[in-house]
């Protein structure tokens, strides 16, 4: 029942951003996923930013001149990973990474801690569909910080230097939120800090 309820509050959530960054509407399709609903688990902690996804570059451009349109102004173009957009004060940042023919499953499964799993999909001026992985809905229940079983298998494959930020965000996160870290999962991140990175992947983290 509290998980239908948190959906319902995804949506409204969700609809709230859209209204600002859309006041008279968009007539294209936007994803939104990860931070911007902190707020649903502490009213208190801010949005760093608007995290937004769209399908191909037709569609990022449309995006792009529509807010441009409604007042903002870009910052800065990390190509070929995302473009900064400040919008009435709030940071939006637009990935280049295309959904394609995908799902807000999709989105959400390529961050790297489970309560980013919460996204909306707006489609022509309105929320037309929410999500809540499991994994998201877990560390909820449980109040810990988890890492997504999709990151862990990333991390395996591509010893990315992204694991170490993650484990800043592990603990950052549990302090924002009076959560605790998963010790075993942050155990296991050092191990294959330590075991499965070389000097070189292990210089590139730091």
């Amino acid at each position: 029942m509290f998980r239908v309820f948190l959906k319902n509050r995804i949506r409204n959530h969700a609809r709230r951003v859209f209204d600002s960054l859309f006041p008279k509407g968009y007539a294209g399709e936007v994803f939104l996923c990860g931070g911007a609903f902190k707020p649903l688990l502490k009213k208190s902690l801010p949005i760093h930013d608007l995290d937004l996804w769209v399908r191909n570059r037709k569609e990022r451009e449309r995006l792009c001149a529509a807010l441009t349109a409604g007042g903002a102004h870009l910052i800065h173009d990390f190509h070929p990973f995302c473009m900064k957009f400040r919008h009435d004060g709030q940071l939006v940042e637009i990935t280049y990474h295309n959904v394609n023919d995908g799902a807000l499953s999709d989105v959400v499964s390529t961050f790297d801690l489970s309560l980013c799993g919460m996204g909306a999909l707006y489609v022509d001026g309105k929320v037309v569909d929410v999500f809540l992985s499991d994994e998201c809905w877990h560390a909820i229940k449980w109040r810990q910080i988890t890492v997504m079983d999709s990151y862990l298998c990333y991390l395996l494959l591509q010893n990315p230097p992204s694991l170490l930020r993650s484990l800043h965000r592990m603990g950052q996160q549990a302090a924002e939120l009076g959560y605790r870290v998963d010790e075993e999962q942050e155990h296991r991140l050092w191990d294959l800090y330590w075991r499965h990175y070389s000097e070189d992947a292990r210089r590139a983290a730091m």
